[in-house]
């Protein structure tokens, strides 16, 4: 139908143009036959009703449609792991980031004990040479005082002198006489022995 009035409308546009203005008159509607439109119907041709799937083909086709939907939802928990696991890597990543920082300020820390050690050690030498030297100095200033006041006393006379000083100061004390202290007791009058009676 849709064929036949693009057909009709297509003669009349040629109809048009090839008629002289003249002649250009309005055509006797009265005499024109209108097609019979069952006719034209049997030129469009019919789409065949298509025949009955088979169920062995159903059965089929939702099996691969039922195989697409496991496949799509493992796809999703798949992306879902991956995401968990991109989401821990960069936790680990971050993790491992601060631990070699960590290791660097650990290592930078040693590096300055280290040169605190040597440090100390270059001190000790140091104080350790100039205490050998202090105590070299104190033994040359001893060795060189000891000659000066021993040789000025004699050894021989000094001995025989002392020992004559001591016999006199011991010859010139008085010998006590009454009562004598024994252990710290005081001394008291002579103890009298009473006389027997008879």
């Amino acid at each position: 139908m849709a064929l036949s009035v693009i057909a009709l409308g297509i003669n009349s546009t040629a109809a048009v143009y090839t008629l002289s203005p003249s002649d250009f008159a309005l055509p006797n509607i009265s005499d024109v036959a209108l097609p019979n439109i069952s006719s034209l119907a049997e030129l469009i041709p019919r789409q065949k009703v298509s025949d009955p799937i088979p169920d062995a083909v159903v059965a089929a086709l939702k099996d691969v449609q039922s195989a697409q939907q496991q496949h799509a939802a493992s796809l999703q928990e798949n992306t879902f792991l991956l995401q968990q696991n991109t989401a821990l890597l960069r936790q680990d990543s971050i993790a491992l980031a601060s631990l070699r920082q960590s290791v660097v300020d650990e290592q930078v820390d040693m590096k300055k004990i280290s040169a605190q050690m040597t440090d100390e050690r270059q001190d000790m030498k140091k104080m350790s040479a100039q205490v050998s030297t202090l105590i070299a100095k104190v033994d040359s200033l001893q060795n060189a005082i000891a000659p000066e006041v021993t040789s000025s006393i004699p050894t021989g006379r000094t001995h025989n002198r002392l020992s004559r000083v001591v016999r006199k100061k011991m010859a010139r004390q008085p010998k006590p006489v009454g009562p004598v202290s024994v252990g710290g007791a005081p001394p008291g009058f002579p103890a009298t022995t009473p006389t027997p009676q008879g």
